[in-house]
């Protein structure tokens, strides 16, 4: 589905109508769905629907001029996603979905994709994304590699004594040595947080570590009905970690890592 594709200018070449706008598509929301009052989008621009069949597409419209990827307009997209998100099911678009009129909207991609996107509608319908992501208390997982890895321990005792400009090479053998132990030690956590966290999720994501401090990370699909038992073993979890990996909980979120790759077109 080519409206997925992340379009990052506003050039000659970008999709404009006769007006000389674009429109700007945030994402799909059931057709009966009503707006917050006052939302806007990119460019300050008010949101609307687009409807077709059992859906609508939240859309506004943007002048093909200007860079379209500043912090401001990714701002916006992620506002109008996440208030739409907090008020109905919300299938989001990527950021950068542009086509040429709200007539292109129906023709290019509500109508010839309907089906895929109502069958997906309806598989996150009443379910919403939640990311659990850990980091380390760097002086205890360092405490741990120190225990549990007896060629940093012994490497670390040769270069404790030794000047700061002596044994340059075994520093940085210390640090890879390091660096390898607590990746390993990432990827057990990240498999333990999905493995505690399952048993409340419809679904799973896990994450690539976002950095070096990073614990785990993991997003999960999460039925409403199952909200408090979810966020109670994230609680459970977080207390078992303590002292060693910190959690944090974010969301209720549009279900970004939940939306299934775009239907092939023939």
């Amino acid at each position: 589905m080519t409206t997925q594709s992340q379009s990052q200018t506003r050039d000659s070449e970008s999709p404009v109508n006769e007006t000389g706008a674009a429109c700007y598509v945030y994402g799909i929301v059931p057709v009966d769905t009503e707006l917050p009052e006052g939302l806007t989008g990119t460019d300050g621009s008010e949101v609307s629907l687009v409807r077709h069949g059992d859906l609508a597409a939240a859309v506004s419209e943007i002048t093909p001029e200007g860079p379209l990827g500043t912090r401001d307009d990714l701002l916006a997209h992620e506002r109008v996603v996440e208030a739409l998100a907090a008020e109905t099911t919300m299938l989001p678009l990527r950021f950068g979905a542009v086509v040429t009129s709200t007539d292109a909207v129906v023709d290019e991609m509500l109508a010839p994709h309907h089906d895929w996107f109502a069958d997906v509608m309806a598989d996150l319908a009443g379910r919403m994304e939640f990311t659990v992501f850990g980091t380390y208390e760097q002086d205890t997982v360092l405490r741990e590699v120190l225990e549990e890895e007896p060629e940093v321990r012994d490497l670390r005792e040769r270069l404790r004594d030794l000047p700061e400009d002596a044994g340059y090479y075994e520093r940085v053998r210390l640090g890879e040595l390091v660096v390898q132990a607590i990746e390993a030690k990432r990827e057990v956590d990240n498999t333990a947080l999905a493995e505690s966290l399952a048993p409340y999720a419809v679904a799973v994501a896990p994450r690539v570590a976002a950095g070096e401090d990073t614990a785990a990370d993991a997003a999960f699909l999460v039925d409403d009905r199952g909200r408090s038992r979810f966020e109670k073993a994230v609680d459970d979890l977080g207390r078992q970690w303590a002292g060693r990996v910190r959690l944090r909980l974010l969301g209720p979120l549009a279900p970004y890592d939940f939306v299934p790759p775009p239907e092939e077109e023939d």
